[in-house]
């Protein structure tokens, strides 16, 4: 299975193809979006955000100044590997256990 193959098994989607790379998105929730971006060297890069003012605003709670539009978490720094379907997937299920684990009453 090539890379393309694996990401359309895990939801993704071609969002644009620019200068050679193409964006891939997979929004498994509503406020979640994962990121792919395939380089023609072999290599893709992984990143996440997170809609955590609109998360928030159904919960009635704001963030900041309550701009839901430009408020979003994410990684402080995105992955780079190859373009590799067992790669992709550890990097999914690290994001997903770092989400899961956040709680709002454990700021430690």
């Amino acid at each position: 299975m090539d890379f393309e193959e694996a990401l359309r098994d895990l939801g993704f989607t071609l969002e644009r193809d620019a200068r050679a790379v193409r964006h891939f998105a997979a929004r498994p929730t509503p406020f979640l979006t994962y990121w792919v971006q395939a380089y023609p060297d072999g290599t893709a890069l992984f990143t996440w955000e997170f809609a955590i003012a609109e998360w928030a605003a159904i919960r009635g709670l704001q963030v900041g100044s309550d701009e839901h539009l430009n408020t979003f978490l994410y990684p402080k720094a995105d992955d780079r590997g190859p373009q590799d379907a067992a790669w992709l997937a550890e990097r999914l299920d690290r994001t997903e256990a770092l989400l899961r684990s956040l709680s709002l009453l454990d700021a430690e």
